[in-house]
């Protein structure tokens, strides 16, 4: 990487930083807003906080397209007002060159945007919502310890962790007899629950009984029983998509069809986190065109350009939100619903670089 390949990649992440700190303290301000209507004497102003530090890294991955836009039209611009942009290109730097110039640092960026969705925002946003979650339910004991833990008379019912924030797996029960001996003892790999009915069908069953001072062992592939918690009864079960990682919901839309139930949600939150990235990426070579365009009149073309990024990213987060609930409410193709504004993306970025003057 040359000096100019270096100035450009430092431009570039300085006018990211900038946007992001101003639209990540002005959405995060938002959040904790609402999150106020529900503080009270168990959900608390510093609970409320908590969730929206929990939650930023989540949310900065939501803006990254319009961050990635009007950082880089401000670096670009700023180098254009400045003169820098004449000087690159007096030193023989073709518009091929300028292009890779900045898409070496648009690629790793999407890289890392796609990690941090992955093993950061995904993990961070599923942990504030389960405590807020617990807090609001008052159950403290709901998922610490060793896991989520009920009993009922002799009947002590365990579960070990809420995988995706909706199966329980890891499933164990103990009936014991009156005078304290173990009578039954079973485990299941997990369980599916119903939406409106308290019974389990556990999967995967190792079941064990107590007959004539024997413990007798036999493998079920599935065991209906019941009551335990219903769907409601189970606030963290309703964690939002937000909160699933991309391999966990491909993981639950894999049961989901496998289970006969509806996908097309899950599906679609499931390309929004993969495009994310993309969209970031190629709002760089976007704003390239726009930003670096030659203009004798720097001045007011830096307000301009700058004004024109803002609408750009505008109609982006807004259309690609109507376009995708126009898909889910039509039962469209949910990888064609989410590609098309990537693809539209890519286009303009394209056509504007072949009519771009350098």
């Amino acid at each position: 990487m040359s000096c100019i390949d270096r100035y450009i990649a430092v431009a570039l992440l300085k006018g990211w930083a900038l946007v992001l700190v101003i639209l990540l303290a002005v959405f995060s301000l938002f959040v904790f807003v609402t999150e106020l209507d529900h503080v009270d004497s168990q959900y608390r102003i510093t609970d409320a906080m908590r969730f929206v530090v929990f939650t930023m890294p989540q949310r900065t991955l939501d803006l990254s397209p319009v961050i990635t836009l009007l950082g880089s039209l401000g670096a670009l611009a700023a180098l254009a007002k400045n003169n820098e942009l004449i000087g690159i290109q007096a030193s023989g730097i073709t518009l091929t060159r300028l292009v890779r110039s900045v898409a070496v640092p648009a690629a790793l960026l999407a890289i890392l945007l796609a990690l941090v969705s992955e093993y950061i925002a995904a993990p961070l946003y599923q942990k504030a919502e389960t405590q807020r979650s617990i807090i609001q339910s008052g159950n403290a004991n709901l998922l610490k310890g060793s896991g989520l833990w009920s009993n009922n008379g002799l009947r002590y019912f365990n579960v070990h962790t809420l995988r995706l924030g909706r199966i329980p797996y890891g499933i164990d029960l103990y009936e014991f007899k009156p005078d304290g001996q173990l009578r039954i003892s079973i485990h299941a790999n997990h369980a599916e629950v119903g939406n409106n009915s308290r019974k389990w069908s556990l999967i995967d069953v190792t079941y064990k009984e107590l007959i004539d001072g024997d413990m007798v062992s036999q493998h079920l592939p599935e065991l209906d029983m019941g009551p335990f918690w219903s769907r409601d009864e189970l606030p963290v079960l309703t964690m939002s998509t937000a909160g699933m990682s991309l391999s966990g919901l491909f993981e639950y839309i894999r049961h989901l069809a496998d289970t006969g139930q509806r996908t097309e949600r899950f599906e679609l939150a499931f390309w929004r986190k993969t495009t994310i990235p993309l969209a970031a990426g190629i709002m760089v070579l976007l704003a390239t065109p726009i930003g670096a365009e030659p203009n004798p009149h720097r001045r007011t073309a830096f307000g301009r350009r700058i004004a024109i990024g803002s609408i750009i990213g505008i109609i982006f987060y807004l259309g690609t939100r109507i376009i995708h609930a126009t898909g889910l409410l039509l039962e469209l193709n949910m990888a064609l619903i989410t590609l098309s504004p990537i693809l539209i993306l890519l286009a303009a970025s394209v056509f504007l670089l072949y009519r771009m003057r350098w």
